[in-house]
């Protein structure tokens, strides 16, 4: 609406679904993209959608509430919950047939007990700590997975793991784990545990770790055009699905000498033609930024001066006189023959990408379109 905060994220539709393909071409394994934290602040519904129209059929998720958003509005999916679900959560699980990773025997015991009072047959994954150090069954925990097996109204559909270092140059720690994996899942089937489904391989290793994609793979941040690391990523050709757009809505000139925004930080060395910009910290956009970001304005970066305010945001102007109220600001995208991304943002913050697109707050609608 035109007259809402001229704030916005647009989400690229065509670009996932391309990013998808490109990814679906490095493995034969069934793909169940992860769409937790709002499909990294891409939107889930519209992302999982968009994926499911492609023939995507399992999704994964970090929350149960993650999953019912999903499976409220599609049902017909297969969802997932890849951390950590609360045993008093076990009714509803059974309830709306959700997929749990299981990383004690408790949690299994609570599944068995729901499972049972409704008369249904649980499906859950196992998950496996092979070097990770957060969540899972260690190698010398295999007997607790038996006996998982053995409760009743249980079938154990999958067994996972997940890479502490598959997007570094230096894959041997990773190579360390996943043989770690083969043996405990060797073990498993040597006591006669028959186990369907396999998965480790999460973005960096569905590109560089074939051996790694079993039958079930996970992609995450590759799908929303975006590399693991700096070591991996720029040979798949993806291409960023998100850019983050706002408005100039103020102009003005500070004399040599003047200051501006909280604290005084910038002072102009010049007579300085200043833009406000109503984004700020609230939204996503990190005060780390404060007198060190960018932005593009007709084709062209300027940098951001003064601290980033909770709402609004200064940029320098003044070798832009061409600008005006109302001119489009990109702070993630591409405007012209320049872009800025969410990488090089995260390289500033001395951070990740995948902190930047999931930062970016509720408040900023996302836009959705097919270009």
């Amino acid at each position: 609406m035109e007259f809402m905060r001229p704030v916005w994220a647009e989400i690229n539709l065509a670009a996932l679904r391309r990013n998808y393909a490109r990814v679906q071409s490095y493995t034969h394994a069934e793909m169940m993209p992860i769409v937790k934290a709002n499909a990294y602040g891409h939107g889930a519904l519209p992302v999982a959608g968009a994926l499911r129209a492609l023939g995507a059929k399992r999704f994964g998720v970090a929350l149960l509430e993650e999953a019912l958003e999903i499976k409220q509005a599609y049902p017909d999916l297969t969802l997932m919950v890849i951390g950590t679900t609360p045993e008093e959560a076990s009714d509803v699980l059974v309830r709306e047939d959700i997929i749990p990773g299981i990383s004690r025997l408790s949690q299994a015991a609570a599944l068995s007990a729901a499972a049972v009072r409704q008369e249904r047959v649980a499906r859950l994954h196992v998950k496996v700590d092979t070097g990770m150090g957060r969540i899972g069954f260690r190698h010398e925990d295999a007997a607790s997975i038996l006996e998982i097996a053995a409760l009743p109204n249980l079938r154990i559909e999958g067994i996972y793991t997940h890479f502490a270092a598959a997007d570094q140059q230096d894959l041997s720690f990773a190579h360390e784990q996943l043989d770690r994996f083969n043996r405990i899942y060797s073990r498993l089937r040597a006591q006669g545990l028959s186990i369907p489904l396999r998965h480790a391989a999460n973005s960096a290793a569905i590109l560089r770790l074939p051996e790694a994609h079993f039958e079930l793979v996970r992609p995450g941040i590759v799908l929303y055009g975006l590399p693991p690391s700096r070591q991996v990523g720029p040979e798949a050709e993806l291409e960023p699905v998100l850019s983050w757009k706002t408005k100039i809505t103020h102009l003005k000139m500070i004399a040599q000498g003047e200051t501006v925004s909280y604290g005084r930080t910038f002072c102009a060395a010049y007579p300085t033609r200043v833009a406000t910009i109503p984004v700020g910290y609230a939204d996503g956009l990190r005060r780390a930024l404060s007198n060190r970001g960018e932005a593009l304005i007709r084709g062209r970066r300027v940098p951001m001066i003064g601290r980033i305010c909770m709402d609004q945001t200064l940029l320098d102007v003044t070798k832009l006189p061409a600008a005006e109220v109302g001119d489009v600001v990109t702070l993630i995208g591409a405007d012209g023959s320049d872009r800025l991304e969410a990488t090089e943002m995260a390289e500033v913050l001395k951070t990740i990408n995948y902190e930047i697109v999931c930062g970016i707050s509720g408040r900023v609608p996302r836009v959705y379109a097919e270009n």
